[in-house]
């Protein structure tokens, strides 16, 4: 258990491509009025906005103005539109192509794939570009670059230098987003791959190979780190298991003067020992939407690790994880809200409010989903802020998300790439979905 502890996150489970609902495009201008735009980067709310949609961009955002004739109108009084969620930590191949549809409904419309089999992820990733299939935009690393045992899912085998070279040139060649490795990456192959990454601009994300420590990864250019390295990132410098903010400051602040995001995971953490069981946190309505095989996958991880004291010392790690993330985030280091294959866009959710309860503010929680996403892809003037000329992915909320977080999930509609979804729509996709997880 002690070797596969580490990666209990990644799944063995993988769903065939079904058959997903497209995208049809909006024929003519879209506008929401009188909504309260909530602005992530400073917190205000902007009230009586109207916002302008032209297929699938933002074309204005002014306030206290009448919507152009002939166009398609969103009465938004009361309401409140934030920018479409991300997930930056998703693994489709596990879940399953159904789950697109769970996204959107949910108010998720990008997603980082952390792991999926590569012509899997990338024939997903250009159905959603392609409106071929309703989802959200997908980044994709394809496979995990890694040396794991052989029963270990979504792998391409590195196990020298040689090999970590060769395989960050194959994966350029087929157009990934960014590069991944785990805990099991070699140590000589982890700096041919970082090196090869470097010289390719492709972003290396993943976690802290278990021969390495956070300064060596850092030093080598990885630019994040996934699930607060197994929750025991802040272990080395509080000198035990138990976390010292003030010790651990310094490394806060390295990471935040070297722009090394990271994407804690708290809930998946949290859940993964449990899921699927009466134990678990997860309601049975959400579980609905997860397929036989999946919940085949989560029980047969389980078998291998789960116990009542791993689960109990799983929990406290996440809720210690919260405290360290809120304090990383105070220190300035970039958070990223990522699920690792627990139930999609419910989990975004959820996520958020665990960060609040570690004391993040709901705006610097929010951001984590929408704005970071945007940083760390560079793409701040195409997503992540609801303004002029940004993608059109917007979620109108019934209340206010700055007040408490748990508004996120209080959706009334979703416009995804431009194209306007209202709760009627929603609820059918969230129909479908289940429908689809009765026959996996």
């Amino acid at each position: 258990m002690a070797d596969r502890k580490p990666t209990i996150c990644l799944l063995a489970v993988a769903t065939a491509l079904m058959a997903t609902v497209s995208v049809t495009p909006q024929t003519r201008p879209l506008v929401i009025v009188h909504v309260n735009v909530v602005d992530v980067i400073d917190g205000r709310i902007v009230p009586n906005s109207t916002v302008v949609i032209s297929g699938g961009t933002i074309a204005s955002v002014t306030q206290n103005t009448a919507p152009p004739a002939s166009s398609q109108t969103v009465d938004g009084q009361g309401k409140f539109l934030i920018p479409g969620l991300w997930d930056m930590h998703a693994h489709m191949e596990a879940s399953g192509a159904s789950w697109l549809q769970l996204y959107v409904a949910n108010g998720v419309t990008g997603i980082r794939d952390m792991g999926s089999a590569l012509d899997f992820i990338l024939n997903l990733r250009e159905a959603t570009s392609s409106g071929r299939a309703l989802g959200p935009r997908i980044f994709a690393a394809g496979p995990i670059l890694d040396d794991a045992p052989g029963d270990w899912p979504f792998r391409l085998r590195v196990k020298t230098a040689e090999d970590g070279r060769t395989a960050v040139r194959l994966l350029m060649r087929r157009g990934v987003d960014l590069i991944k490795v785990h805990d099991h990456t070699p140590r000589d192959a982890f700096f041919a791959i970082a090196e090869e990454a470097r010289r390719q601009n492709l972003p290396l994300a993943g976690h802290v190979p278990l021969a390495l420590t956070v300064e060596e990864v850092v030093d080598a250019g990885q630019r994040d780190i996934e699930h607060l390295s197994n929750m025991a990132l802040w272990k080395p410098c509080s000198g035990s298991d138990a976390y010292q903010p003030e010790a651990c400051r310094p490394l806060f602040d390295m990471l935040a003067r070297r722009g090394i995001w990271q994407t804690p995971t708290l809930v998946a953490w949290s859940e993964l020992a449990t899921i699927g069981t009466p134990a678990s946190a997860v309601s049975g309505d959400h579980l609905a939407y997860a397929g036989k095989s999946l919940r085949a996958g989560w029980a047969e991880n389980q078998s291998l690790f789960a116990t009542p004291k791993v689960a109990r010392e799983m929990r406290a790690g996440s809720e210690v994880g919260a405290v360290v993330t809120r304090d990383m985030a105070k220190a300035g280091v970039g958070i990223l809200a990522g699920c690792d294959s627990m139930i999609a866009g419910f989990c975004v959710h959820d996520e958020l409010a665990a960060m609040v309860r570690g004391g993040m503010t709901p705006l610097a929680a929010l951001q984590t989903a929408t704005l970071n996403p945007a940083r760390y892809f560079v793409l701040q003037q195409t997503v992540g802020s609801v303004a002029s000329g940004r993608r059109a992915d917007l979620v109108l909320l019934d209340a206010d998300p700055l007040t408490d977080i748990t508004n996120v999930g209080r959706i009334r509609a979703v416009v995804v790439a431009g194209r306007f979804l209202d709760r009627t729509e929603l609820d059918k996709l969230l129909a479908q979905v289940k429908v689809a997880a009765s026959h996996q």
